[in-house]
C-alpha cells in the first residue's frame, strides 16, 4: 500500500509540474489593484481613455478554468480621463492578431481562445455619457466546453484596426487544468464527523488540509482498514473589515496573501473543492474600532457588496462570521456596540448571497451572545439565516470546551455559558473546537467529553479546529513525537481526546469501532516529511 500511494503521490507532482511549466509559460505576474490618476491614451474616438477590467489593474487577466467544465463571467469598462464634453461610444473587438504581438513580447506561445468559448452577452458597445468618466461594464463569458489542457488568450479591444495599444487592449489568459480528484479509498469523510478546519493563509498554503485524515483502525491489530480525507467545510483567513477615515466606507481587506490565493485559485482553492470540501473565507474584525457590532445601515450595504463580489469573482463556497480582533472601545470616535448591527449584516449577507451559499457564525464572547433574544436583535431570528455555527472557544491554556447551549447545567461542560441562537436547530451547532496543545500538556485528557456524548448529548458531528497548522513546526527537523493528541470517534462521532497512554481513556471495549483524526496522516504514510511543508510559497 506504501508503495503505491508513492506512486500516486509522484503522478500528482508530475502532473503539478506540467501544469505550472504550461501556466509560467504563457501568464504574467498578478497586478495588485491600486489607485492612481489615469495616464492619458491615445485619441479615440475624440477622447481619451483606457479600457479596464474590474478583476485587475492591469491589462492582463489570468483566468483559470477546468477541463470539459466550468465557465466564468468578468466585466470590463471603459474610463476617460475627464468627463466627456459629450455622449461618446467605443466598441469591443477581439483581434486575432495581437496573439502573436502578446507572445513576441512576453516570450510565450499562446493559443487564440476559439470563438465559440466566448460571447458578450451584454453586447459590445461601452458608453460614456455626457458629464461622466466612466461607461457601465459589459460583461464577457469565456468557457471551457472542447478545450484540452493549456494556455489560451483570448485580446479583446477599442483600439482601431492594425494598432496594438495596451491601454486599450485588455489580454485574457485563460488557464485550462486538469481536474484534481481523490485517489482510490480517499474520498470525503462525511459519516463520523462534520470537520470544519481554519487556515491562516498568512503562513500556510490551503493545501495543507490534504495532510490531514481519518483513519480507521482494527480493535484486534491495530492495523489501518482505510483512510479517508477530511475538512468538510474549510475556512480560509485573514480577510478583515477596516474603516476608511476619508469616507466612513467599511472595507473589505483581502491583504496581500488571501489576495494572492485567490488570483491563483486553480492552484490553491480548486483542488479541495474537487474533492468535495466547500471553501469559505473567514471574515473578522480589523482592529480600527469599527467591526460587525457597530455599522450603519448604509455601511452594512457596502460591505455585503463587497463581499458577494469576491464571492462570486472567485466562485468561493461562502462565508464565516467570526467578530473579533475589532478593537470596540479602543479606537476613539467610532461608534459603540449595539445588539441588532450584526444581525442586520447577517440577514444581509445571506439575502446577498442566495441559499446556494454557505453563511456560518463563529459564537464567541460578547458580539454573539444576545443572538438567542429577538428583542435584543431588532426582531431578526438570527438562525434563520445561517446554515451552522460553532463555538469559538479553543483556548490551550484550557481543556477542550464543549460549549453546549442546548445543556448548559451538564457536569464539566464548559467555563462558557452561552444560550441557543434563535432559529437554529441543535443539530447545526458545532460544540466541541479543538485547541492544538504543545508538548505534554494536562490539559490532554479529556474524558469529559467521553462522559458528555455518554450521557445523550451530543446532538450534531460537528467538530471545529483551530488553525491548521504543519506538524513539523514546532519540533526539530525530522522529528515525529510532537505529543500532539488524537481525536477518536465512535460510530456516531467523537468520543475523546487523548494522548496514547493517557489515564483515563474508555476501555476498548466500549468504543465501538475506533477511528482517529491523525495530524499528518499522509506525509507519514508517503514519506513527505520535511520542516516547512505547506508553508506558503508564494
Amino acid at each position: 500500500m506504501k508503495t503505491q500511494t508513492k506512486m500516486k503521490t509522484i503522478q500528482k507532482i508530475l502532473i503539478a509540474v506540467l501544469w505550472v511549466a504550461g501556466l509560467v509559460a504563457c501568464t504574467t505576474d498578478p497586478v495588485e489593484q491600486s489607485g492612481g490618476k489615469l495616464p492619458d491614451g491615445e485619441t479615440l474616438e475624440g477622447t481619451f481613455g483606457i479600457l479596464r477590467s474590474a478583476a485587475s489593474a492591469g491589462n492582463t487577466v489570468a483566468v483559470a478554468l477546468t477541463v470539459g467544465d466550468g465557465a466564468a463571467t468578468q466585466s470590463l469598462y471603459f474610463e476617460q480621463t475627464r468627463p466627456a464634453a459629450a455622449d461618446a461610444s467605443v466598441t469591443l473587438r477581439v483581434d486575432e492578431e495581437l496573439v502573436a504581438t502578446f507572445n513576441a513580447a512576453n516570450e510565450t506561445a499562446c493559443e487564440l481562445l476559439p470563438a465559440a468559448n466566448y460571447d458578450f452577452p451584454d453586447g459590445t458597445t461601452l458608453s460614456v455619457a455626457a458629464g461622466k468618466q466612466q461607461s457601465a461594464p459589459l460583461r464577457i463569458s469565456l468557457k471551457a466546453d472542447g478545450l484540452t489542457a493549456g494556455t489560451y488568450l483570448l485580446p479583446v479591444t477599442v483600439a482601431a484596426a492594425g494598432e496594438s495599444d495596451a491601454s486599450q487592449t485588455i489580454y485574457y489568459s485563460i488557464i485550462i487544468r486538469e481536474p484534481s480528484y481523490n485517489n482510490e479509498g480517499e474520498e470525503l469523510n462525511t459519516d463520523q464527523v462534520f470537520l470544519v478546519c481554519y487556515i491562516n493563509t498568512n503562513d500556510y498554503d490551503p493545501r495543507l488540509i490534504d495532510d490531514f485524515y481519518i483513519e480507521k483502525i482494527d480493535q484486534t491489530t491495530y492495523q489501518t482498514v482505510w483512510y479517508r480525507t477530511v475538512g468538510n467545510i474549510v475556512n480560509l483567513r485573514t480577510v478583515t473589515i477596516q474603516y476608511e477615515e476619508t469616507t466612513g466606507r467599511a472595507l473589505l481587506n483581502l491583504g496581500k496573501d488571501m489576495t494572492y490565493v485567490l488570483e491563483h485559485s486553480s492552484k490553491y482553492i480548486w483542488p479541495l473543492q474537487e474533492k468535495g470540501r466547500k471553501v469559505c473565507l473567514s471574515l473578522e474584525g480589523g482592529g480600527t474600532g469599527l467591526g460587525f457590532c457597530n455599522l450603519s445601515d448604509e455601511q452594512i450595504a457596502d460591505f455585503v457588496a463587497q463581499v458577494k463580489a469576491v464571492v462570486e469573482t472567485y466562485n468561493l463556497d461562502g462565508i464565516n462570521l467570526w467578530d473579533r480582533n475589532s478593537g470596540y472601545g479602543t479606537v476613539e470616535g467610532m461608534p459603540e456596540m449595539n445588539t441588532t448591527s450584526y444581525p442586520k449584516l447577517i440577514k444581509a449577507m445571506r439575502e446577498a448571497l442566495g441559499t446556494e451559499k454557505l453563511l456560518t457564525v463563529t459564537d464567541h464572547e460578547k458580539p454573539t451572545e444576545t443572538f438567542w433574544d429577538t428583542e435584543a436583535t431588532g426582531g431578526i431570528t438570527v438562525g434563520d439565516y445561517l446554515d451552522y455555527a460553532w463555538s469559538g472557544y479553543n483556548d490551550e491554556e484550557e481543556i477542550v470546551q464543549i460549549v453546549d447551549p442546548w445543556h448548559p447545567g451538564a457536569d464539566n461542560v464548559s467555563l462558557h455559558a452561552r444560550k441557543p441562537i434563535a432559529g437554529l436547530d441543535a443539530s447545526q451547532y458545532g460544540c466541541i473546537n479543538i485547541p492544538w496543545y504543545k508538548g505534554s500538556s494536562d490539559k490532554k485528557d479529556m474524558t469529559h467529553i467521553f462522559n458528555w456524548r455518554n450521557a445523550g448529548y451530543k446532538q450534531s458531528q460537528i467538530l471545529v479546529t483551530q488553525d491548521l497548522i504543519t506538524v513539523l513546526q514546532d519540533a526539530y527537523e525530522g522529528s515525529l513525537d510532537l505529543g500532539r493528541p488524537y481525536v477518536c470517534f465512535a460510530d456516531d462521532g467523537i468520543l475523546s481526546f487523548f494522548d496514547l497512554g493517557i489515564p483515563g481513556l474508555p476501555p476498548m471495549e466500549t468504543l465501538g469501532n475506533m477511528y482517529t483524526f491523525d495530524i499528518q496522516r499522509i506525509g507519514q504514510i508517503d514519506g513527505e516529511m520535511s520542516y516547512g511543508k505547506w508553508l506558503k510559497d508564494w
